[in-house]
């Protein structure tokens, strides 16, 4: 090469970029050391799960009450962003009576460590709590919901369209607030359990 006067095509020097990471490293589990909650509002947990629509996977983001576990706030979309979580999180303010007190717990995803979501849970005064990397029973709850969620009705369901599987899902959240009793919560459906709490 040196004789024939070639040089190589060399690739840009790799480098390593930490956009979000110091969000999750910084970040507390507040639900480690709390006491358990004791009424509705307290805390909120968040995830995000994938649903196959047609030949491309769908993103469903929901947030739960903790207290009640009754689902306060969902969306379901094409593509998985800090967007679709920050829907979320607006849907749960707007139907729910959160405080400065009121914690809203995930794990430390992209979207979550994303500067939109950090600015919607601040510009409502929501607590941000976040579980241990690789500790997926720091957020349990999700965890079951979403088993739950496949188990019950995703599987036995082959969606076309977007909007076919968002008619099942609004179908799916009515029937899990309002008929599906749950043995964490004394055998009561959420949304008979928040009455109770109220």
């Amino acid at each position: 090469m040196r004789d024939n006067d070639i040089k190589g095509k060399k690739f840009r020097r790799y480098r390593r970029h930490r956009p979000q990471h110091h969000i999750a490293d910084n970040s507390t589990n507040l639900l480690r050391k709390r006491e358990p909650v004791t009424s509705t509002n307290q805390v909120w947990v968040g995830d995000i799960t994938f649903i196959r629509v047609g030949d491309e996977w769908n993103y469903l983001s929901v947030i739960m009450d903790l207290y009640s576990r009754k689902i306060i706030g969902w969306s379901f979309a094409k593509n998985r962003s800090a967007k679709l979580v920050s829907k979320t999180v607006l849907k749960a303010v707007n139907n729910n009576a959160c405080t400065r007190e009121t914690i809203c717990h995930t794990d430390q995803g992209c979207e979550y460590t994303s500067h939109l979501y950090q600015n919607t849970l601040k510009d409502h005064g929501l607590q941000m709590s976040m579980s241990r990397k690789g500790h997926c029973w720091d957020n349990a709850n999700m965890e079951s919901f979403f088993h739950s969620l496949k188990t019950e009705m995703i599987y036995f369901n082959k969606f076309q369209t977007l909007e076919e599987a968002k008619s099942y899902i609004i179908n799916y959240m009515h029937f899990y607030n309002n008929e599906r009793i749950h043995s964490g919560i004394n055998y009561l459906t959420p949304v008979l359990c928040e009455k109770q709490a109220a």
